[in-house]
């Protein structure tokens, strides 16, 4: 029967556009996701740090009458006296070091390792890192939620 195999034919043709548009629209909405996941987790992070600063406002707001002491204006970045390097000068010597761009966690896992008498926190590590940024003294991209760092000026 010409008709059915004509109609089977159709119906086939149909299945397959359909297959496809179905397929290209999934990938359009999974890079949608990723997006806004990206995004999702960028305020996330946004939100972490300002809570961490309003808490330090608040618990760090000197008494009335006592006057605050001042910290050191020097441009050292030493620790006073102790002879560390400060955590962002570990952190750019890393990035300067690193032959491919670290995450966040990939900076302190390596960090924590090598300084093991020191307690490196992620969110501390990522702030810093976005301070670097900011100053352009490292550079971010970001891959689908991930986010990664690397230096753009050697360290000194």
């Amino acid at each position: 029967m010409p008709g059915e195999t004509e109609l089977t034919s159709a119906y086939s043709s149909k299945v397959a556009d359909d297959l496809q548009r179905n397929v290209a629209e999934q990938e359009r909405i999974r890079g949608e996701v990723a997006r806004l996941t990206a995004e999702l987790d960028e305020l996330m992070h946004d939100h972490g740090v300002l809570l961490s600063l309003q808490q330090a406002l608040r618990t760090g707001a000197p008494e009335s009458g006592r006057p605050v002491p001042r910290q050191n204006a020097g441009k050292g970045g030493r620790n006073s006296g102790a002879g560390k390097a400060t955590l962002v000068e570990l952190i750019r010597h890393h990035l300067a070091a690193s032959d491919a761009p670290c995450s966040a966690s990939d900076v302190t896992t390596a960090l924590a390792e090598r300084h093991r008498d020191r307690h490196i926190q992620t969110t501390v590590v990522r702030t810093s890192l976005e301070n670097l940024v900011a100053k352009g003294h490292a550079h971010r991209t970001k891959q689908g939620s991930s986010v990664f760092y690397t230096a753009t000026v050697p360290a000194t």
